[in-house]
C-alpha cells in the first residue's frame, strides 16, 4: 500500500517541471534529497515514477542552482554506481563475452565524457578470455572511468551453460523437489510456477543467482546440505584469489594465522562441572532463569544464553522457536556487530605472528588508501571508528560486506568528514577495510578463513557463513577464550601480550584528540559486569561480556532485540554481578 501523505511531502520538495532533453538531471537532484526519500522506501519509489513522468509532459528546464547541486552530489556519491554484464549474469556456451555496461548509462554520462568500462573475462582457471568456450564459472573484471580518484573496480562471477540446456524446465524441476513432502507435492500450481519463475529471474539477474547454478550444474551434492551462505562464501575466496592475480601478489606466499599448541597446563574450556564448583549458588541460578524467563515472556523475542565461569557453564538455556524449531544454546541466530570481536580476535591472530601492526595504516595492504592523507588510517583507527569517511549504514546495510570482495573500492569513493584519528563515530567502514587487508594476506574470505584457521580448532561450528548466524555456546567459547587471556585448552590462540593490546584502553596516545576508551572489536562494558569488563553487542540483540577478573562469560543470540530490551538486559546484568561480587 501507498501512503499518500509520504508521497505528496516528497512531491513538495520537487514542484519545479524538467524538459525531456533534462530528465536525467531529476536523478542527480535525487541525490540531494536522498534523506527524504529514505524515510520510506515505497513512497520515494512512487515519487520517482510521478517525477520521471512529469519531467516528459511539463518540459520545462531545471533551476541552474539546482541542476548544478544535483551533479555535485552525483560526483560526491559516484562510487555507488553500479555496472554489471549486459545481457546479466548467465552465458550462453560459444558467445563472445560483453563489456561492462553501467546501470545508470545517462545519469553516468553527465560527468563522464567516456564512460565505456575497460573489460577483462577470466575463465574458471583464471585464464583471460573472449568466448564462453566451455560450461561454468566465468568471472568479469572492469576499471571503470570516474570523475576524480582512482577506478572503480569490480569483479562479478557469472554462469556459462551449453545452448541446449532448457534453464525454465531446470527451475521448474528445482521448485518442485524443494515442495518434497509438502502439500504442494506433485503438484503444478500456480504458486510453483511463480516461484520457477522468480528462481530462473534470481539465475539470470543477480551474481548470487549464477554461483547457484554455477553449483547446480557442476555438483551432484544437494543443495539442502548447503550452508545458507556457503556458496556465496566460497566464491568471495575465489574472488579474493582473483583480487591477488590482479595487485600482482598472486606469487606471494599466503599467511596464515592459526592458534599454537601451549605449553605447559592446559587452560580452560567450555566444560560442564557441578555447580558447587563455579562459585555460584543453585540459588543465584534459580534467580537469574526466573529473570530470563520474565525477559522471554515479556518479549516473545528467540533467544539462547549461556553463562560461564571458569570456563564452567553456570546456565545453558535457548526460548522460543526459530523456523519452527526450538531455540537451543547450539542455534545459530544474527550477530549483526556482535561479529566485530570475532574479526577483532582475528586480526589478533595476524598482529600476534607479526604480519599487521595495529598502528600501521590500512594503505599498506589496500593501494587505493595509501594517499599521505591517509597514513593515519591505521587498523586502529578502522576498528575505533575513527577512519573520518562517511559510509552511512543505510548504504552499509544494502552492499552488506561479507562476501563483497571488492567493496573497499565503493568506500575509497566515499566522501570524508575529518582526518582518521581526529573523530569517532560508530560504523562498521573501518571493520571492512580490515577484513579485506587480512583477505589478501590469507588468499580467502575472512570468514572462510576464521571457520578454517580459528574456530575449527576451537570446536566452534554451529554458524552461518558471513557471521549471518552464530550460536549463543559458541560466542561463550570467544568469551572464554578472551577470559583466558588468548588460550584455550591446549591452544594459544593469541599471546597474552596481544591479548592485551586489544583490550579496550584510552585512545589518546594513539589519538590525542580521541577522549574515549576502545578496543580492538572490544567495548568497555565496565557498566554491566563491573570494573574492567568488556564485549560487544549487535543491534539485533547479540552480546558478548566478559568480566576477566571474576573470569565470568555471558553469551546471549538472538534475531532481534525486542520490547523493553535495555530494561531487561540492565536487570540481567545487575544479577550477574550480584552472583561475582557476592
Amino acid at each position: 500500500m501507498v501512503h499518500k501523505t509520504g508521497c505528496c511531502s516528497c512531491l513538495e520538495q520537487f514542484a519545479l517541471p524538467f524538459a525531456c532533453e533534462e530528465r536525467i538531471s531529476l536523478a542527480k537532484m535525487l541525490f540531494a534529497t536522498r534523506q527524504n526519500l529514505q524515510t520510506n522506501s515505497r513512497d520515494a519509489l512512487v515519487s520517482i515514477i510521478f517525477l520521471v513522468v512529469a519531467s516528459v509532459a511539463w518540459g520545462q528546464q531545471p533551476v541552474g542552482n539546482e541542476h548544478r547541486s544535483g551533479e555535485l552530489e552525483l560526483r560526491r556519491h559516484f562510487g555507488e554506481q553500479q555496472f554489471s554484464p549486459p545481457g546479466g549474469f548467465i552465458l550462453r556456451q560459444g558467445q563472445q563475452l560483453p563489456e561492462l555496461v553501467w546501470e545508470h548509462p545517462l545519469l553516468v554520462s553527465k560527468v563522464l565524457d567516456d564512460a565505456t568500462i575497460p573489460t577483462r573475462w577470466f575463465n574458471d582457471q583464471f585464464e583471460s578470455v573472449k568466448v564462453a568456450s566451455e560450461p561454468g564459472r566465468y568471472y568479469v573484471y572492469g576499471e571503470a572511468p570516474v570523475p576524480d580518484g582512482p577506478p572503480l573496480r569490480r569483479a562479478m562471477t557469472c554462469c556459462c551453460v551449453v545452448k541446449s540446456r532448457d534453464l525454465t524446465k531446470l527451475a521448474n524441476e528445482r521448485i518442485a523437489e524443494k515442495s518434497l513432502g509438502t502439500s504442494e507435492a506433485g503438484k503444478n500450481s500456480d504458486r510453483q510456477r511463480e516461484e520457477a519463475a522468480e528462481l530462473l529471474n534470481r539465475w539470470k539477474s543477480t551474481e548470487a543467482g549464477a554461483v547457484e547454478l554455477a553449483a547446480l550444474l557442476d555438483s551432484d551434492q544437494p543443495t539442502g546440505s548447503i550452508r545458507l551462505g556457503q556458496l556465496q562464501m566460497e566464491n568471495a575466496t575465489r574472488h579474493v584469489r582473483l583480487k591477488r592475480k590482479f595487485m600482482g601478489i598472486d606469487q606471494t606466499p599466503l599467511v596464515k594465522a592459526v592458534p599454537k599448541k601451549l605449553a605447559g597446563a592446559p587452560a580452560p574450556t567450555l566444560h560442564n562441572r557441578p555447580l558447587d564448583q563455579t562459585g555460584i549458588s543453585e540459588e543465584q541460578v534459580k534467580i537469574l532463569k526466573l529473570k530470563l524467563d520474565e525477559w522471554y515472556a515479556a518479549s516473545q523475542e528467540p533467544m539462547a544464553v549461556v553463562v560461564a565461569r571458569n570456563g564452567a557453564v553456570v546456565l545453558s538455556q535457548g526460548y522460543g522457536e526459530v523456523e519452527g524449531d526450538q531455540v537451543t544454546v547450539n542455534t545459530p541466530m544474527r550477530l549483526d556487530s556482535a561479529m566485530k570481536p570475532l574479526i577483532g580476535l582475528q586480526l589478533a591472530m595476524y598482529v600476534d605472528q607479526g604480519a599487521i601492526q595495529l598502528d600501521e595504516p590500512i594503505g599498506n595492504f589496500l593501494p587505493d588508501f595509501n594517499s599521505a592523507k591517509d597514513r593515519k588510517l591505521t587498523f586502529r583507527a578502522g576498528h575505533v571508528h575513527a577512519t573520518g569517511i562517511h559510509f552511512p549504514w543505510e548504504l552499509a546495510f544494502r552492499r552488506l560486506f561479507y562476501f563483497h570482495t571488492w567493496n573497499e573500492s565503493l568506500i575509497a569513493h566515499c566522501p570524508r568528514e575529518w582526518d582518521p584519528g581526529a573523530k569517532s563515530r560508530y560504523g562498521v567502514v573501518g571493520v571492512i577495510l580490515s577484513v579485506r587487508s587480512l583477505e589478501l594476506l590469507r588468499g580467502r574470505n575472512y570468514w572462510d578463513a576464521m571457520e578454517r584457521d580459528m574456530f575449527s580448532p576451537l570446536g566452534i561450528h554451529d554458524m552461518l557463513p558471513g557471521g549471518t548466524g552464530f550460536s549463543a555456546e559458541d560466542m561463550a567459547r570467544i568469551g572464554v577464550v578472551l577470559a583466558n587471556r588468548g588460550k584455550y585448552g591446549s591452544w594459544e590462540v593469541i599471546s597474552e601480550e596481544t591479548h592485551d593490546a586489544i583490550l579496550p584502553t584510552s585512545l589518546t596516545p594513539f589519538f590525542p584528540d580521541l577522549k574515549t576508551k576502545y578496543g580492538i572489536g572490544l567495548q568497555d562494558f565496565g557498566h554491566f559486569l563491573g570494573p574492567g569488563s568488556y564485549g560487544h553487542a549487535g543491534g539485533c540483540g547479540t552480546l558478548l561480556v566478559v568480566n576477566p577478573d571474576k573470569r565470568l562469560v555471558f553469551a546471549m543470540a538472538r534475531n532481534g532485540a525486542g520490547k523493553d530490551f535495555q530494561k531487561h538486559r540492565a536487570a540481567v546484568m545487575t544479577l550477574l554481578r550480584k552472583c561475582c561480587e557476592d
